[in-house]
Order: C-alpha cells, then sequence, then structure tokens
C-alpha cells in the first residue's frame, strides 16, 4: 500500500511539471516536440520532394496562433531541402506534423505541407533483427536483445530527470516483450494501474516511444524518438 501511494504521488508532481504530455483537448493544430510521440497509432517516413520553387526549400510551420499552420504568417525560419527525410504522424488541413533530425542531431517539430512529401507506408512485417541494437535519445537509453522464445525481445532501459543541484530521478525498462509488425508494446500485460507501459514504433530506423508516466520518478519518462547508438 505504501509502495503505490509513493507511485501515485510521484504521478501527481509530474503531472504538474509535464506540460508537453498529451492530453485531452489540445488543439488540432498542435504540432510540438514534446507532444510528438504521443500524437498517432501509426507513424510513418515522409521525404521531401524535387520542390518547384526557386529555392527547392520546404519550410516548417508553427502552431503559435489558431490560424496554423495554413497561414503564410505561421511559417517559420527552418527548412528542410529535397531528399530529406521526416518522420509523419498524421496530417492537418494538408499539413504533416513532422519531426527532423538535422546532420548535428538536432530535432526540428512542426508542420510542412504535405504536398511536398512522398509518404510511404511503413513496413507491415518488420524482421526482429531491425529492432535489435542500443537506442539513445538524449541521456535515455533503451537495449533491445533477442530472447529464447520465439519472436520475444528482452527489454531494458534507464532514462532521467534531473533538477536543481544534484536533484537526478530514475527511471527504468526491464522485461519482455514481442513486437506485433512494427509496433511493441511493454507492460501491456501487467493489470496493476501504476505498472510502467510503454508503445514503440519501429519506423524508418527510428524508435518512437511513448510511456504511461509511470516508469519512474517525477518527471521522468522515457517518451521520445530514439536513434541506435554504438556501446
Amino acid at each position: 500500500m505504501i509502495k503505490r501511494s509513493i507511485a501515485l504521488i510521484a504521478v501527481i508532481i509530474g503531472s504538474l511539471y509535464a506540460v508537453h504530455a498529451q492530453t485531452p483537448g489540445n488543439p488540432e493544430n498542435w504540432c510540438r516536440n514534446g507532444l510528438f510521440p504521443e500524437d498517432s497509432k501509426e507513424f510513418k517516413i515522409g521525404t521531401v520532394k524535387a520542390i518547384a520553387s526557386k529555392s527547392k526549400r520546404t519550410y516548417f510551420f508553427n502552431d503559435y496562433e489558431t490560424a496554423c499552420p495554413t497561414s503564410e504568417a505561421c511559417r517559420t525560419k527552418s527548412y528542410i531541402i529535397p531528399g530529406d527525410r521526416v518522420i509523419v504522424s498524421r496530417v492537418y488541413k494538408g499539413f504533416a506534423c513532422s519531426w527532423y533530425f538535422g546532420k548535428t542531431g538536432s530535432e526540428t517539430t512542426g508542420w510542412i505541407k504535405a504536398s511536398d512529401l512522398d509518404i510511404a507506408t511503413p513496413i507491415a512485417k518488420t524482421p526482429i533483427r531491425a529492432w535489435l541494437g542500443n537506442w539513445g535519445y538524449g541521456e535515455n537509453s533503451i537495449t533491445l536483445t533477442e530472447n529464447k522464445l520465439p519472436q520475444t525481445l528482452n527489454v531494458s532501459g534507464e532514462a532521467f530527470w534531473k533538477g536543481l543541484g544534484d536533484n537526478i530521478h530514475f527511471g527504468e525498462l526491464d522485461g519482455l516483450a514481442a513486437p506485433k509488425g512494427n509496433v511493441l508494446k511493454f507492460g501491456e500485460a501487467d493489470t496493476d494501474e501504476y505498472a510502467c507501459k510503454a508503445t514503440m514504433h519501429l519506423v524508418g530506423g527510428y524508435l518512437i516511444v511513448a510511456d504511461n508516466r509511470y516508469c519512474g520518478g517525477a518527471n521522468v519518462t522515457f517518451t521520445g524518438v530514439y536513434r541506435k547508438t554504438i556501446k
């Protein structure tokens, strides 16, 4: 009972700080970094087409006003060029909510005109070997290795939230999960309402993770877009 009470307190405190968490009632025109991994049940890869404009640029549009992203006033200075790849969560009024990793590893999230993208449907049958490896997002890490059980993965991970001074909260993943297509649901069978659960989508070499905020201390989350790392 004490353990469950502590977990509940951690969740309540975490909710006060998780300003980017996906919550019912968010405006449809929002497309933001923190929301992105929770924004869809299916993610796709979009590749920038050869652009007809002289600038050869595809610009990101923000969501700051209710008129966005359809108003030109919402256009930002950030852009991508033909051949660049983005992760697409959904399409709204002709704009694709997109996540882009720059060459330096920087992230840009925002609306892109869907007509500027070739959007591919994810591969339905994803081989187990495609999941294997070490994945990183910021200081968070997830490791997926093959288990002796057929088509089953060992899932382990560490996540951190750093506050002021030496105030650090930790989170972890530790268990088994069996992918279905390009989706893996960790902790799905656990009936405890406070159990750690996370959904992972494997799309175009990216691991898109969204958890339920019960995988660690206050403010700790594994939610993010991961790429393979070398250890």
